[in-house]
């Protein structure tokens, strides 16, 4: 429990911050980056599958968009094959490792770039080159953000976690 509040009250401060200044660096919405903090403070215990998974899904995401943007028409099958596509990738990617690196991790990390991008995308595909770069390393520092935020709760109330948290299988379980 203790946990959880003192996670919580580290979002609402953090959360806090980028809805007031976020629009200075590029910031639109809220919501992807909180996603993006979600999977790091979800995603426990931490795996380095899980952190491989989540940056594949966003830079899968980003490469997606930015064949989109220079090769495609702007139509919605455009939209639909590039997310096909990347999420074959990423489906690809947890079965050749064993789920290893997880396919909802990487979902996730596809989701917060895309949800974060695309509404900048949408107002001006041609400034591709100078908007993304930001946005997909703002849903990579949201995610270290929700593991740091993860690992000091865990370290103010003792490390401890409930049973159900710290079970990890291995050898072609989820990790």
């Amino acid at each position: 429990m203790a946990r959880t509040a003192i996670s919580g009250a580290v979002v609402v401060v953090l959360a806090a911050v980028l809805v007031v200044s976020g629009s200075a660096i590029g910031i639109t919405t809220i919501w992807p980056v909180l996603l993006a903090i979600a999977v790091g403070l979800a995603a426990r215990p931490l795996t380095i599958g899980r952190v491989v998974a989540y940056v594949a899904g966003a830079i899968i995401s980003w490469v997606m968009l930015a064949v989109r943007a220079g090769y495609l028409p702007d139509v919605v099958a455009s939209e639909a094959v590039v997310l096909v596509v990347g999420v074959v990738l990423l489906t690809i990617l947890a079965v050749l490792t064993a789920d290893r690196v997880p396919l909802w991790a990487g979902l996730a990390g596809y989701a917060a770039f895309a949800g974060l991008y695309e509404p900048m995308f949408a107002e001006a595909p041609t400034a591709f080159l100078t908007e993304s770069p930001p946005a997909l390393v703002t849903v990579l520092l949201a995610a270290g953000a929700g593991i740091l935020i993860g690992e000091v709760a865990d370290l103010a109330t003792g490390g401890r976690r409930g049973t159900a948290e710290r079970v990890e299988l291995v050898d072609g379980g989820v990790a």
